[in-house]
């Protein structure tokens, strides 16, 4: 066998090996590429599932807090409403107090001129009689 001929049948051999192995690879890249866009579908699945879970629950704790949003307003208006009726007694009743004070002084200021009159009536008859 001639150098020329061994080289020839050692580079089909190379070649057909080469062309196996490459095969090979090719089968290989394909089966991984197929198994990570499965496990991509199934981890997608499973997050969309998440994410729809999560925001249920987030859309029942939000209705959860408008729910606490509107009680807080109904309690406001409610306290609004008993603060404008509270303070519109309270002045009520300022006012009375304020008019029994003024006729309270009015008296007391009358009788205190009648005491004073009294008192120098008193003090005049004392003089008259020497007492």
């Amino acid at each position: 066998m001639t150098i020329d001929r061994l080289k020839k049948r050692m580079d089909g051999r190379f070649t057909a090996l080469e062309r196996r192995v490459n095969g090979r690879f090719t089968e290989l890249e394909r089966r991984m590429n197929g198994r990570f866009t499965e496990l991509e579908r199934r981890m997608n699945g499973r997050f969309t599932k998440l994410e729809r879970r999560t925001n249920r629950r987030f859309a029942s704790v939000d209705a959860r807090f408008d729910d606490v949003d509107a009680r807080f307003a109904a309690v406001d208006a409610r306290l609004d409403r008993m603060e404008a009726r509270i303070s519109a007694r309270l002045d009520s009743v300022i006012e009375k107090l304020d008019t029994h004070f003024l006729i309270n002084k009015n008296h007391f200021d009358h009788h205190t001129v009648i005491l004073h009159e009294h008192d120098d009536r008193l003090k005049d008859l004392e003089r008259q009689t020497g007492t």
